[in-house]
């Protein structure tokens, strides 16, 4: 497995629970404003899997390192969010109170509360992976404490192989 997508799959595995979770929290009233922490979710996610990422990396991470493996985690968890938590909005708030809402704001709206929900679901996954990148770029200021290369320079002849002492070859 790809060095870097074992460390998104588990952090995004882990923020797509957290984003179900969220929906679920916030069907109740006076929970409502856990919903805020939907925001907060994939920048901690994306921190998390550049950790896992500096700590199984045998050469010190870049910031492209930590934005890809953000972005992947940022994947995983809104897909997630998609097939599970999507759904569950869906049947814990109704169609019918969007539709209404919208309603009342603008009575000719041309879009049902359904097709609404769903553009909301595709704009929430876009925004999941910029902030999920974000907090991979984040995580390896944080994380990375290695500087440059770190491994060792190649060693050098200093026993006298073919060709004598410093590798010329003797005059005869």
């Amino acid at each position: 497995m790809n060095n870097k997508l074992k460390p998104a799959l588990m952090a995004g595995g882990l923020l797509g629970l957290l984003l179900v979770l969220t929906v679920l929290v916030t069907a109740i009233p006076a929970l409502g404003l856990v919903g805020c922490c939907n925001c907060l979710w994939p920048i901690a996610a994306g921190s998390l899997a550049t950790m896992f990422y500096v700590r199984n990396s045998t050469t010190p991470a870049t910031a492209v390192d930590g934005a890809i493996v953000g972005a992947l985690t940022g994947v995983i968890g809104g897909l997630i969010y998609l097939v599970i938590g999507l759904p569950i909005s869906y049947f814990l708030t109704g169609v019918e109170a969007i539709d209404m809402q919208v309603r009342q704001l603008t009575p000719d709206f041309p879009l049902s509360g359904a097709v609404l929900l769903l553009i909301g679901g595709l704009v929430g996954f876009l925004v999941f992976i910029v902030l999920s990148t974000v907090g991979g770029l984040i995580g390896i200021p944080i994380f990375e404490k290695r500087k440059g290369d770190t491994t060792p320079p190649p060693p050098q002849n200093f026993g006298g192989g073919p060709g004598g002492p410093g590798g010329y070859a003797p005059r005869v």
